[in-house]
């Protein structure tokens, strides 16, 4: 009998997804069936890790690899945490493959052979925001964000996409916490500043329920249809409007990946989840399909220690996922994909999102964001 697979899976809480676990499970095993494989193919130990702190994902992290001997480390993971991880990975002939939300550029040096990411790239959809919001709307934008939120890299990519376009200023206002928590969205000083000087454009970054409280409040204000409001991509993931697209929304945002998008395997993709799981594709489905593709290929190779060949086969493979080519490690060169700026308006019946304009963070510059932008925020961006 073949041997299992046996999967670390690193689980950090998330109020704001709380099933995402089990989504990327479904689309794992989802791949894992296109490949002829089962589920006991593959043995996962799903390892809590709280908040998702460094001590929390190294503690579970080497427990995992020393005593539990897994093949493969898995799970929802700030990059922050990757240099801590590469010794006990590479120190044990061992692999890690981790999703994220591209809430932090990542390290110019990359992370070794033994670390592969599968990220949504917020980073590079904020750069791409900014310098659309410029040139459609003009220089004098104003973003906001809560205390949390600033702490990521997702400000500093707007703005250099703003500075792409040829504006010398963005205005920036950061909640404070007692202004901003999942309790209370005060508003009023911000309201009273745009009242004040009225900015070409507002930017809004929030994670959770509390985006969907300033979308409330935005849409309850006087400025609603008046000055444009651009969001970070996750505020307009249709999953997180579905409470409150019967208010009549309008805005715009981006979109590096939907269910909707008809090019290459994604219509198989989805149509297969679908089928597979009896629920709704979404990101999380579409993150564990590509990792069950990427270690279902690599299955045969890991299971018996060859974590090395494993990699430069699969890289070798040509293997295609819902989001084009798929490639274990760092790449030798940053891969810009094409974004969609998308016009969202919710109705009762249907949250319409409409692709108005596309772009790419080409040009970007992330030599050293990743260094200047030092934050003490240690978990995941959806672990909140």
């Amino acid at each position: 009998m073949n041997k299992p697979l046996k999967i670390g899976f690193l689980m950090p809480y998330s109020g704001v997804y709380p099933f995402y676990a089990q989504h990327i499970t479904a689309g794992f095993l989802c791949a894992a069936s296109k490949m002829s494989y089962g589920i006991a193919d593959f043995a996962f130990m799903p390892t809590y890790v709280g908040q998702g702190g460094n001590k929390a994902f190294l503690e579970a992290a080497q427990k995992l690899v020393f005593f539990d001997g897994v093949d493969v480390l898995m799970g929802m993971i700030s990059p922050k945490i990757y240099p801590e991880l590469k010794p006990i990975l590479e120190n044990h002939n061992k692999l890690g493959l981790f999703f994220d939300f591209g809430e932090s550029v990542p390290a110019s040096e990359g992370y070794g052979t033994n670390i592969s990411s599968l990220s949504m790239g917020l980073w590079q959809s904020e750069y791409v925001l900014g310098q659309w919001a410029t040139k459609e709307f003009g220089p004098r934008g104003l973003m906001i964000s809560p205390l949390y939120e600033s702490g990521f890299n997702l400000g500093a990519s707007f703005l250099s996409g703003v500075g792409s376009a040829g504006a010398d200023q963005l205005r920036s206002t950061v909640l404070p916490e007692n202004q901003a928590n999942k309790n209370n969205l005060d508003l009023s000083h911000f309201f009273n500043e745009i009242d004040v000087n009225t900015p070409d454009y507002v930017h809004a970054i929030f994670v959770g329920q509390i985006g969907n409280e300033f979308l409330k409040q935005w849409k309850s204000s006087k400025f609603n249809n008046v000055i444009p409001l651009v969001t970070v991509e996750n505020m307009a993931y249709p999953d997180m409007l579905e409470d409150i697209g019967h208010l009549g929304l309008n805005f715009y945002s981006a979109s590096s990946w939907s269910k909707e998008h008809k090019t290459g395997t994604n219509p198989a993709f989805v149509r297969d989840f679908e089928n597979f799981g009896k629920q709704q594709a979404n990101l999380f489905g579409m993150l564990g399909y590509e990792a069950g593709l990427m270690l279902s290929r690599m299955k045969a190779q890991l299971t018996i220690g060859n974590a090395s060949t494993a990699v430069i086969e699969f890289n070798q493979s040509g293997t295609i996922g819902p989001r084009g080519l798929l490639h274990f490690g760092s790449q030798e060169q940053q891969s810009f994909p094409l974004i969609d700026i998308v016009k969202i308006n919710t109705t009762n019946k249907k949250n319409n999102a409409t692709i108005i304009s596309q772009g790419t963070a080409l040009g970007y510059d992330i030599s050293t964001v990743y260094s200047e932008t030092e934050s003490g925020w240690e978990n995941p961006y959806l672990s909140v």
